[in-house]
């Protein structure tokens, strides 16, 4: 897979992909994985072939977009206390 550095690509990847679970670019999501919050347009974008990817703002997670939550999510409000 290659990271898309292209910024057009990465946000209509990204636009789109945000957009089908709820959020924006400028949404404070928070990845289940390695717990950090970020605003949406962090996200990194891999292609593969004709495929994107969407993964996790930090290159040691590897969180994807489906283990995206808001921020301030009540649902995982004791794994990750909001400050």
């Amino acid at each position: 897979m290659e990271l898309v550095t292209d910024e057009k690509i990465k946000t209509k990847v990204l636009y789109s992909e945000l957009k089908e679970y709820g959020f924006k670019l400028d949404s404070r999501v928070r990845c289940i994985h390695c717990g950090r919050p970020f605003q949406g347009k962090g996200l990194r974008v891999f292609r593969e072939g004709e495929s994107h990817f969407v993964y996790c703002k930090f290159p040691d997670c590897d969180g994807s977009i489906i283990d995206i939550v808001a921020e301030d999510d009540e649902d995982f409000a004791e794994i990750f206390p909001v400050s």
